[in-house]
């Protein structure tokens, strides 16, 4: 039986308007109301769109080394040289991964955040990334017997972290390139430096990677070193983490040193200790004499103005603290018997006849690496209680020294 050319026309006309109707559907599809909105765009919004993200802002509030303004998908992270020179200036663009990089930054250096693997070259800038929770993105470090941190160490162990100043260097620095090369990391956390031929930030970006300066070190007060955490956090979008963190160190800084300048009186104080005949002796306005200010003491030098240290001799350093109360930072000494080895003189000040001398060594590793030069720059709240219960036992009566230790 076949088909009547009737029903083979009708046929035909149902098959054009099926067509017709797939066809009209596939344009909606393509061209439908959604497709301005770029939610379909695996490389993510254009650098300027309407979307935030970063809810969250770590501004800094007590450090001076840096500056960071935000934007919907990126972060300008101004890094200021702490020697006032132009040329240490630098602008990194901290951009979010899977969107745009914006026009008008020629200059700067970009990182894509968050990010994923960093070197950390010096021992003060793993608490920070620690404290943050991202201690796993640690890749490299430099000279690991120093490192107190347990985990760090676990991880060298397991093959996970490499040490880039174990093998022979090909670099003036004495950090290795092929390790660096090797590892690939998103970030090389480096100290920055006032002498050009201590510089590796120069170093490493010849090797195509990517240094990002730090100058926590720099710093003129406590608070300001551990507010440092913040730089951190920029690159791992994990503000939130270190305002909340940063916030409760300010807190009991604050609480503990109120208590501390409340004192009647003042305990004298002095820092240091000769070194082949020259005694370098915290300034005025270092970060030392903040904190013994803090702790409620009369610092001897406070009236200097350095930031740095300043060069004494021992007969100059005698004459303004031969009666101090106490003597703090005497270098590496661990015992009385060990600082008159060093020099017999020191049996001359009071603070030496009346057992009153503290190191800040207390908590020190086999091969020399002190945790007070590591995670001490990020606890200044602990460093602190530990000045106040060696000045003022009676104020913090619970308290236990951490980094520091009384020298017999």
């Amino acid at each position: 039986m076949g088909i009547k050319n009737k029903d083979l026309k009708r046929f035909c006309i149902l098959a054009v308007v099926v067509l017709i109707a797939a066809a009209i559907a596939v344009l909606a599809f393509s061209w439908g109301p959604e497709e301005s909105s770029g939610d379909n765009n695996q490389a993510g919004p254009a650098a300027g769109s309407e979307k935030d993200y970063f809810s969250s802002k770590a501004l800094p509030e007590y450090a001076e080394g840096f500056e960071v303004e935000y934007h919907d998908n990126y972060k300008v992270l101004s890094i200021i040289d702490p020697w006032g020179r132009e040329s240490g200036n630098r602008t990194y663009l901290l951009v979010q991964k899977g969107t745009e990089v914006p026009a008008g930054y020629d200059d700067a250096a970009v990182f894509y955040i968050p990010v994923e693997s960093v070197a950390a070259l010096s021992t003060t800038q793993i608490p920070h990334i620690a404290n943050i929770g991202e201690i796993d993105t640690i890749q490299i470090v430099s000279n690991i017997q120093y490192i107190n941190n347990p985990e760090i160490i676990d991880r060298y162990d397991e093959g996970l972290i490499r040490d880039v100043s174990t093998a022979d260097s090909s670099m003036t620095s004495g950090l290795d390139a092929e390790i660096l090369i090797d590892a690939e990391p998103d970030a090389v956390f480096v100290s920055a430096m006032e002498n050009p031929d201590y510089d590796d930030s120069s170093k490493i970006r010849e090797l195509g990677l990517k240094p990002a300066l730090v100058s926590e070190y720099m710093e003129k007060t406590p608070l300001a070193r551990a507010e440092w955490i913040k730089y951190f956090s920029l690159f791992y979008n994990r503000e939130e983490e270190a305002n909340a963190l940063f916030d409760e160190i300010v807190s009991r800084y604050d609480n503990a040193s109120a208590k501390a300048k409340g004192v009647s009186e003042k305990t004298t104080v002095f820092s240091g200790n000769d070194y082949y005949g020259t005694w370098y002796m915290p300034g005025g306005e270092s970060y030392v004499a903040q904190l013994i200010e803090d702790a409620g003491a009369d610092y001897l030098w406070s009236d200097d103005n350095s930031t740095g240290s300043i060069p004494l001799d021992f007969e100059a350093v005698y004459d303004t603290a031969a009666d101090a109360d106490y003597w703090i930072n005497m270098g590496t000494a661990n015992t009385a018997g060990e600082l008159l080895a060093e020099d017999e003189r020191y049996s001359k000040f009071d603070a030496f006849q009346n057992d009153s001398i503290y190191n800040n060594n207390a908590r020190v590793n086999e091969f020399g690496g002190n945790d007070y030069w590591e995670s001490g720059v990020a606890r200044p709240d602990l460093v602190l209680m530990d000045l106040i219960k060696i000045f003022h036992p009676d104020i913090l009566p619970d308290h236990e020294l951490y980094y520091y230790r009384h020298i017999e």
